[in-house]
């Protein structure tokens, strides 16, 4: 009856943060209008349920949708996964494989294609289950780990104050508007940041140098949600190496050190060795785009969407151009992270660092900063993102509250008394949570002006199209269109993200042919400017033969957006095999016809 009671304390404060995520989480739905504004399942997250959909159904690493620049090494579809979160691709695929519907396969004619988009409406909130359920889980994790800590930094606290804590540090980790949108998000930051937590508090609390191939496991689970953090191993097995208390030599050190990173290694051979063979490892992809955005004049999005690689700077000005970039994008990022109370978290984390006199407690606290200095300085170098710091923010800030009630507990003048340092603890503790409290409420109302007309088409108009396609090209015959992923879900065939302009297109035939493009924009104002004039006068655009193009039409979809469907003369190799363009433009005509029948409603 004793363990019982002991144990109902924990699990009320576990089922009240659960209560509390999944309130904050479908408020932040609401407020984001999930499924209306907001599609249901956007371009992140379509393209790992895509990639997940192909490993679930063919038992192999493949995607049907690619950027144009992976085109030039990578031109034939089904293409290889080049994601820097195979975890994410793994559990989904998992959780796919176990539905019946993932396993249900609905031939791809015109008759059962509403039947087959029915299904995909269904399963398409899976996707987002594992990063909803890790959202959760870190809460928990949080909240015990805080508990944890704060019994070994400061003993002399009462149960009921580590209690306060853990609901404390539980509370304002889901009360972060970032990690609510990040769980709707379906990304790959919350299972890697999950990982991550755990790494450091299996770090301070010496399980890391007690067990470290155990150790590096976790440390190569976590990296496969996040394998672009290149940090992760070197310094937490680092860490382990040097959080030993006992009397131990350079070559403990250095075993513990070689045991971690064997661990870590385990779990990634194998994504290794497909990288190896299927991406031709270490090659150029889409990861490594980001380092030259805004150098030279160059930009992210301009480099992704065309076929050719980027032309390089001179690799003598390299680290130059590099540098200037560090320092131009470092003070933006340094002034989000330290706003706010973030700046108290940062400085107590740094007096502990200072008084601490525990070994791991110590390492931990340095491998956190640490952390936080590569995460900017990682980001600062891409695309100078905050969300880039998500990772290594949600342990800083973690940290340092517990670190502060530490400091209380421990530093307080002597014989001041018990009541007072309580009262200071309570005041963090509440300090933290309303603050949480205020940044949800500004960010649910934030998220609500934000939110404009939908930025993709509605799952009617998806259908619609995707009925089109059916009735139009051969199954596994690729498209080139700007709704990407997301149309790669629901028509379940190769598709190319839109080239930067009509005269980039060439390129990508060259390398993959097709013979279709499929531009929806809501007006001209939205369109990408090289496509714009496309947009606006689509009945023009076949007169455009420099491009390529050889008919074109267009229609308006029931919630606005612009379709402009149009079919490309026949690539070089089709006509060596003397396939005329007439008939070819008939087949595909006739189709389009006969999907306007099928389904007149959509047409212009």
């Amino acid at each position: 009856m004793r363990s019982l009671a002991r144990w109902i304390g924990p699990l009320a404060v576990a089922a009240a943060l659960l209560l509390l995520g999944g309130e904050l989480i479908a408020l932040h739905a609401r407020a984001l209008d999930l499924g209306g504004s907001t599609p249901a399942l956007g371009e992140e997250a379509a393209s790992y349920a895509v990639a997940s959909r192909e490993l679930a159904e063919r038992g192999w690493p493949a995607t049907l949708f690619v950027l144009p620049i992976e085109l030039a090494r990578h031109p034939r579809p089904p293409w290889p996964v080049a994601t820097p979160a195979p975890g994410l691709v793994l559990a989904d695929a998992a959780l796919l494989r176990a539905s019946a519907d993932a396993s249900a396969r609905v031939e791809l004619d015109p008759g059962r294609e509403a039947e087959r988009q029915s299904r995909l409406t269904r399963l398409e909130p899976r996707t987002r289950l594992v990063s909803v359920a890790c959202a959760l889980v870190l809460g928990l994790a949080l909240a015990w780990i805080a508990a944890a800590l704060l019994a070994d930094a400061a003993p002399q606290t009462s149960r009921l104050l580590r209690a306060l804590a853990a609901v404390a540090v539980g509370a304002a980790f889901l009360l972060d508007p970032e990690a609510q949108h990040l769980a709707l998000a379906a990304s790959s930051e919350l299972p890697f940041t999950l990982g991550l937590v755990v790494s450091l508090a299996c770090l301070a609390r010496g399980a890391a140098s007690r067990r470290p191939f155990a150790f590096g496991l976790l440390l190569g689970v976590t990296g496969s949600f996040g394998v672009g953090q290149p940090w992760l191993v070197w310094v937490l097995a680092a860490g382990a190496a040097l959080a030993d208390s006992s009397p131990a030599s350079a070559r403990r050190r250095l075993r513990t050190f070689a045991l971690a990173f064997a661990g870590f290694a385990l779990p990634l051979l194998p994504w290794w060795l497909y990288q190896w063979r299927a991406l031709g490892w270490p090659t150029w992809d889409v990861v490594r785009v980001p380092l030259w955005d805004g150098i030279g004049g160059r930009s992210w999005f301009a480099m992704c969407h065309v076929a050719d690689p980027p032309l390089l700077p001179n690799p003598a000005r390299v680290p130059l151009l590099l540098g200037a970039k560090l320092v131009r994008n470092l003070p933006g990022l340094l002034l989000g992270l330290t706003s706010r109370l973030r700046a108290l978290w940062m400085g107590s984390l740094v007096v502990w660092l200072v008084v601490s006199r525990v070994r791991a407690l110590t390492v931990a606290a340095g491998a956190v900063l640490i952390a936080v200095a590569l995460s900017l300085v990682a980001s600062a170098l891409g695309l100078a993102l905050h969300r880039d710091l998500f990772a290594a923010r949600v342990p800083l800030e973690a940290a340092g509250l517990v670190a502060a009630w530490g400091l209380a507990a421990r530093l307080a003048p002597s014989g001041s008394p018990a009541a007072a340092v309580r009262a200071l603890c309570v005041g963090l503790a509440l300090l933290a949570v309303a603050w949480g409290i205020f940044d949800t409420a500004r960010g649910n109302r934030a998220t609500r002006s934000a939110i404009g007309e939908p930025a993709l088409p509605s799952i009617a108009s998806f259908e619609d199209l995707s009925l089109r396609l059916a009735s139009t090209l051969p199954e596994g015959e690729p498209v080139m269109s700007n709704l990407g992923a997301t149309l790669a879900w629901r028509a379940r065939r190769p598709v190319i993200h839109l080239a930067l302009t009509p005269a980039d297109v060439e390129a990508c035939r060259q390398r993959t042919p097709f013979r279709l493009l499929v531009v929806a924009f809501r007006d001209p104002g939205r369109a990408w400017p090289g496509w714009a004039e496309v947009v606006e006068r689509p009945r023009e655009a076949a007169a455009h033969r420099e491009w390529g193009f050889l008919h074109s039409r267009s229609w308006e979809t029931s919630d606005g957006f612009r379709i402009v469907w149009i079919e490309l003369a026949p690539p070089s190799e089709q006509l060596a095999m003397g396939r005329s363009p007439r008939r070819l433009g008939h087949g595909l005509t006739a189709g389009i016809q006969s999907a306007d029948r099928a389904d007149p409603s959509g047409g212009p």
